[in-house]
């Protein structure tokens, strides 16, 4: 290995808040995570700092330009560097657990000496060679292999960055995922959502897929060109868009269920040229999915599960349940949803 790339220099947080502050410190190469950690981990780190204890190094390339502009890139580290500057910012106090001799302090809160031990604390810095991003992304996905345990949405996201991914991060963003209710506050923060809504829209295009063994695949064919860009756009817009009005409910019904709502978007989707439905078959679709979900969840929890209350299409659909994910079971899913709702998609008068 070359030389320079065992440098290592250290860096305390006053640097480190001027450097943000003056645009110089860029947290968030297009490869790296979104921030996931919550305030407990934030307030540790904090905790950690204030006890004079060692963090773990950060690794950075420093670049300077031909005007003499100086640019840091955190290649690994942001999370950490991120809990200090929102500490400062004063966006999350220290939790009385982990840190008892400053309980539910915030930054201003703290003693000036303890304010100055912040300040002054030294961070270890690997500089790492200026070298193109092809480059920083293979350092990035060794160091997090190695290190950190990353899922196989955030190794994606620091191996692709071409039109597909860019936009599966851009619907991720839309307003009319809170009110659906699909994605828990730690799917937003370790991509599940980005990943899931790659599925929904592989699956527009190509047919259900088997998510363990083809995800991978299409994101290498889509990362030069992805024609359907807009396509997808106007479908995932026209879809969420009627099943937040069928669905106000969504969040009481199994619907909201990643599992559920992959097969209800998949049937809406593939029928969306009959979409918007009138108020009427609105009315009417509310009925039929609260009464479908309510009994799939009888059939799941019975013991007799050949008992005549329960329709072929209920059958059907809860024998796609197990192994949710496979090519079969979505296959079943959809074709006894599609079957229960086939009376919404006649011909519109």
């Amino acid at each position: 290995m070359s030389k320079s790339f065992l440098n290592t220099t250290t860096r305390n947080v006053h640097w480190l808040k001027k450097a943000h502050d003056d645009g110089e410190l860029h947290m968030k190469p297009p490869f790296q995570r979104n921030p996931v950690w919550v305030d407990r981990q934030k307030s540790f780190l904090i905790d950690t700092i204030l006890s004079g204890l060692p963090i773990p190094e950060v690794y950075m390339q420093d670049t300077v330009n031909d005007l003499g502009l100086a640019s840091y890139i955190v290649v690994d580290g942001q999370q950490r560097l991120r809990a200090v500057l929102e500490f400062l910012e004063g966006k999350f106090t220290l939790d009385a657990k982990d840190s008892p001799d400053w309980a539910d302090m915030g930054f201003e809160d703290l003693a000036p000496s303890d304010k100055k031990k912040i300040y002054q604390y030294d961070f270890i810095v690997r500089q790492l060679p200026e070298m193109d991003e092809n480059q920083l992304r293979k350092i990035f996905q060794r160091l997090n292999r190695n290190v950190v345990s990353l899922n196989k949405q955030e190794l994606r996201q620091a191996t692709y960055w071409g039109p597909f991914i860019e936009l599966m991060n851009s619907i991720s963003n839309w307003d009319e995922w809170t009110s659906l209710t699909i994605f828990s506050p730690n799917d937003v923060r370790r991509m599940l959502d980005v990943e899931f809504i790659s599925e929904l829209s592989i699956a527009y295009i190509n047919g259900h897929q088997n998510k363990k063994n083809k995800l991978d695949h299409y994101y290498e064919i889509y990362e030069e060109y992805f024609e359907d860009g807009n396509l997808i756009q106007k479908t995932f817009r026209r879809v969420l868009g009627e099943i937040e009005e069928i669905l106000p409910n969504i969040s009481k019904l199994r619907w909201s269920k990643k599992t559920d709502f992959y097969t209800l978007f998949l049937v809406f989707a593939n029928n969306i040229k009959k979409v918007p439905l009138a108020s009427e078959k609105r009315e009417r679709a509310n009925e039929i999915l609260t009464q479908f979900a309510e009994s799939i969840d009888r059939y799941v929890k019975s013991e007799k599960q050949d008992s005549p209350e329960f329709s072929v299409n209920v059958v059907n659909y809860g024998a796609g349940i197990r192994a949710s994910t496979d090519l079969g079971s979505r296959r079943k899913r959809f074709e006894a949803l599609e079957a229960e709702l086939s009376e919404l998609f006649d011909d519109q008068s």
